[in-house]
């Protein structure tokens, strides 16, 4: 009897010792509190060429960084939905499902969310001119790419920049801009619109770049001692003064090899072709007839000059002429009763682009280097400036009347496949292609 009260009461101690540990683990001093928020992991996973080195997450109004290939984690969010956005991306990549992207955060839980980005290669513009924009109010630097696509603005400036030349090696473009004040100064920039820096600040105007064959000079005109040819280092430095006289000199063109400088000028009363060695020194007038000779270009081999001349006919009918780079030997190759101008040598040296009007409105036409087989490119487009050669000689681009705009076209060298490229700005003029 004994024994089994004792049993009993060890038993009612027992349950007692039980029920005291489960109020205590409830109830007492070290038990933890119900989580009230939550977190997002979000992984990036990017692939492809170039591939962009990171962007920018936006959760719940904050913004921090996050590789291109990285998972992070954005915690102490209140339970509810949210947008996770990923931003700062490169033109070359994007996202590949939808973005921004929603999410519900539990309290006590971790919500994944991942970003797949794609990149492509990414292209160098080959064409750069200067436009006029559908929203722009001023003259811009554009590139595109040989077919119209990715129509870049590189200056994006207030004031007005233009004539964009490129450096030989096509890592670089000179321009004219005003931005600086009431003149105009030349400035550089990398190919890609970045890194713009002001090369001159004379006070007067500075215009006309023209970049030395090995890109290591710029040849430019000047006004701030009447107009005249000035060079200078290609980081702006070392400015001299090539021609002196009272007279405009302007149009530098320099020589194949870098060697002497093609110039126009009217110090002799009507305009003329001039060349100088690159220093300045050896002036020699390479033209003398009693109307203007302008619009130089050299032959690739430096052997040749062709130029439009006034010499035949009336002051208004102007013929495509080529001399030897000492003046001697001129011969006319357009020879045609109407309007001939704008001589461009191909990259080979064997044919020469150039803007007759003999058809009605000015076309496109090309020629052998001696002036035989011309053939038109252009069928009533009106064709304005000077047109230019691709690097390997395929194409050619050239501005040209679309719609009620100036546009720049690209078509084939034996005429096929006219194609505008700018069609959605309002204004485009001298086109460059990149060198190779």
């Amino acid at each position: 009897m004994r024994r089994l009260l004792q049993i009993s009461t060890l038993f009612i101690a027992l349950g007692l010792l039980i029920s005291c540990g489960s109020d205590s683990s409830t109830t007492g001093p070290d038990s933890e509190p119900e989580p009230t928020t939550g977190s997002v992991e979000i992984t990036t996973s990017t692939n492809g060429d170039d591939q962009d080195d990171g962007y920018e997450v936006l959760v719940d109004s904050t913004t921090q960084g996050i590789g291109a290939n990285e998972t992070i984690t954005v915690s102490n969010l209140d339970e509810g939905e949210y947008e996770v956005e990923l931003s700062n991306i490169a033109e070359n990549c994007e996202v590949d499902q939808e973005n921004p992207q929603n999410v519900t955060v539990k309290a006590g839980n971790t919500v994944s969310t991942q970003f797949e980005i794609g990149c492509q290669a990414k292209t160098t513009p080959q064409i750069i001119f200067e436009g006029v924009g559908e929203e722009a109010e001023n003259i811009e630097i554009y590139a595109t790419d040989s077919n119209g696509s990715n129509i870049l603005n590189l200056t994006e400036h207030s004031a007005m920049d233009k004539n964009p030349v490129w450096s030989p090696d096509g890592s670089k473009i000179a321009f004219e801009s005003d931005r600086s004040g009431q003149v105009t100064d030349i400035y550089v920039m990398d190919a890609d619109g970045s890194n713009q820096t002001r090369l001159t600040s004379s006070g007067a105007d500075d215009f006309s770049p023209a970049w030395s064959p090995n890109g290591d000079k710029i040849a430019f005109v000047s006004e701030r001692d009447g107009t005249e040819i000035y060079v200078m280092n290609a980081d702006g430095t070392n400015q001299n003064r090539l021609t002196n006289n009272n007279r405009r000199d302007d149009e530098p063109l320099w020589s194949p090899d870098g060697s002497q400088i093609a110039f126009r000028t009217n110090r002799d009363g009507n305009e003329e072709i001039y060349v100088m060695d690159s220093n300045g020194t050896n002036e020699e007038r390479l033209t003398n007839y009693g109307l203007d000779d302008c619009c130089a270009d050299w032959s690739p081999n430096g052997n040749k000059i062709v130029y439009t001349s006034f010499r035949d006919g009336s002051p208004g009918d102007y013929e495509i002429y080529r001399m030897d780079t000492d003046g001697s030997d001129k011969m006319n190759l357009s020879d045609h009763t109407d309007h001939d101008r704008s001589p461009v040598y191909s990259p080979d040296g064997t044919r020469i682009a150039f803007i007759p009007d003999r058809d009605g409105p000015t076309e496109l036409y090309v020629m052998n280097e001696d002036g035989s087989n011309q053939t038109r490119l252009t069928m009533d487009r009106t064709v304005l400036g000077v047109p230019a050669w691709s690097s390997n000689g395929n194409k050619l681009i050239y501005v040209g009347r679309y719609e009620s705009d100036r546009s720049i076209f690209v078509i084939n060298e034996d005429g096929t496949n006219e194609t505008v490229l700018t069609a959605e700005l309002d204004l485009a003029e001298k086109p460059a292609w990149r060198p190779n």
